[in-house]
């Protein structure tokens, strides 16, 4: 008999959400090459290699106040000034029985063990215009006074390879004299979307035809650039499955990765799968989710050892924009070096329902929502109706709602899981507004506290602080050294206490390198 003139069912398992993830992780190996970069050009790149200090920081003992440095072994008392060092002179040695004006970050002068701040002495000028200071405090050896190597010793990590540089890193590879910086080459990504009925941004659509702005590919260059990769815009094919195939045929002639727009259903038009079919081998092409079913993806064998990937996207623009966050931004930030292949690239948050949320029978669904932090939890609010071809819906959208395939409705209040694709939306209450006077910690009598002191940490003036905020807290007060393991066993003791704690404060000098990243690791 003829053939049908229709396509009918879908010959495409329909994967789950799962599924589909990790099939395209498989296909990604790894980072692409790796390039040498200026570090002012660097911001937004993934890192190629572990970066080491070479040197201690800092390298020489440094004031950390401004005031004099004295010896301590010479007490109080009323001292000449022998000379005045800045940062960044040298004016020699401490003279005996004499005080030095120093400023914050210069080299304490050898014969000096300690720095008093100015606000811990008095001026005296004699008649003969002879200025001598008057120490009011007595210091232990080392006080005020930042020791070789304490804030980075030498061999020290500081960043580690995959890590993403912002304008923090940046600063740490600046302190370590780092005017170059390895990093990993940028995926090179073409677009395309294909329809007959699709217009270009700024034309008039002929609503009398069907035809409409084509909104899609806008909408993925600017994910891609958020993303940092390189973007290649191949505009709009024409529903003709030549046009189709040279088009993506000389895509993959030098992108790393390409994306098209529509063309993946079951229309007589829809040419996408036929194409990945012959160009490379195609993995999926039904992914049982709400929006997006009929996603696609492949790839091609290329001269690396890295195949071409292929992301064949629905046409509705709420499902373009879901599927690309959940499969091809993924596959993107890995191939731009992020972190190792099996760091996650949303957090999976809890997060409480805003209003009610109908679930569907068949499969489960992404819901667009905002998300914000309120009163100690992640509360959700739906962007509204969630039909995918509603692009407001995705408007100020910085979370994905896992809503479980089922009947019913979820009621308002339910606990669900979200997936935060963006930071939170601020409270009301936020900075720089002024805080609130009386926070539900303050407002509360009789405060249990618990107060882990590292090293050589005072506690004095917070103790002092914390029974006039607290309105005299029942104070738990303990020394250790700055040593994970110590730390760990401090503050496990105290969370299995009958009564527990209401707050744990840690005061220590912590910096950033590998002893004190453990003991704060341990306390989160």
């Amino acid at each position: 008999s003829d053939a049908a003139p229709y396509k009918g069912k879908s010959p495409f398992t329909m994967l789950s959400v799962e599924e589909c993830v990790a099939t395209v992780a498989k296909q990604v190996l790894g980072p692409l090459g790796v390039e040498e970069l200026a570090l002012a050009d660097a911001l937004g790149r993934y890192l190629a290699e572990d970066v080491v200090s070479a040197a201690p920081i800092p390298a020489f003992p440094a004031s950390i106040m401004d005031g004099f440095a004295v010896r301590s072994s010479d007490g109080l008392g009323t001292f000449p000034v022998d000379a005045e060092q800045f940062a960044g002179n040298d004016v020699g040695p401490l003279q005996p029985g004499h005080i030095r004006y120093i400023t914050t970050g210069s080299a304490v002068p050898v014969g000096a063990d300690a720095v008093v701040k100015v606000e811990d002495t008095l001026q005296r000028v004699k008649s003969s215009g002879e200025v001598e200071i008057d120490v009011l405090v007595s210091s232990k050896a080392g006080a005020n006074i930042r020791q070789v190597g304490s804030d980075t010793a030498k061999d020290e990590v500081l960043l580690r390879r995959g890590c993403h540089l912002r304008a923090s890193e940046l600063g740490v590879l600046a302190a370590l004299n780092r005017s170059c910086v390895s990093v990993f080459c940028l995926p090179r990504v073409a677009l395309l979307s294909t329809g007959d009925e699709l217009v270009e941004l700024g034309q008039v659509p002929d609503e009398s035809r069907g035809q409409i702005v084509d909104s899609n590919r806008p909408l993925l260059c600017a994910m891609v650039k958020e993303l940092g990769a390189m973007v290649t815009d191949l505009g709009v094919v024409k529903d003709e499955v030549e046009c189709v195939r040279a088009t993506i045929a000389d895509a993959f002639k030098f992108a790393d990765v390409v994306i098209t727009s529509g063309g993946v259903s079951r229309g007589n038009k829809d040419y996408i799968k036929e194409v990945l079919e012959e160009l490379g081998e195609l993995h999926f092409g039904e992914m049982c989710m709400k929006p997006g079913k009929p996603s696609t993806f492949a790839t091609v064998k290329s001269a690396e050892n890295q195949p071409r990937l292929f992301f064949g996207l629905p046409g509705n623009p709420v499902s373009c924009f879901v599927t690309f966050k959940l499969l091809a931004a993924p596959a993107i930030l890995k191939l731009a070096g992020m972190g190792s292949l099996r760091s996650p690239v949303y957090p999976r948050v809890d997060a409480v329902l805003c209003q009610p949320v109908q679930m569907d029978p068949v499969r489960p669904e992404y819901h667009r929502a905002r998300a914000r932090w309120d009163s100690g939890r992640i509360v959700a609010e739906s962007t509204g109706f969630q039909r995918s071809s509603r692009i407001a819906s995705i408007a100020e959208t910085n979370c994905l709602l896992e809503i479980p395939k089922a009947s019913g409705t979820l009621a308002k209040g339910t606990v669900v899981k979200a997936l935060l694709l963006g930071g939170l939306r601020p409270e009301a209450e936020g900075f720089p507004s002024a805080p609130q006077a009386q926070t539900a910690l303050g407002s509360c009598k009789r405060r249990r506290v618990g107060l882990l002191l590292l090293d050589t940490a005072q506690s004095s003036k917070v103790t002092e602080v914390l029974r006039a905020s607290l309105d005299g807290p029942e104070l738990r007060e303990e020394r250790r050294p700055k040593e994970a393991e110590a730390v760990k066993k401090v503050v496990e003791s105290w969370c299995q206490e009958k009564n527990g704690l209401d707050l744990v404060l840690v005061l220590g000098e912590l910096g950033v390198g590998n002893k004190d990243a453990e003991a704060v690791d341990t306390l989160r």
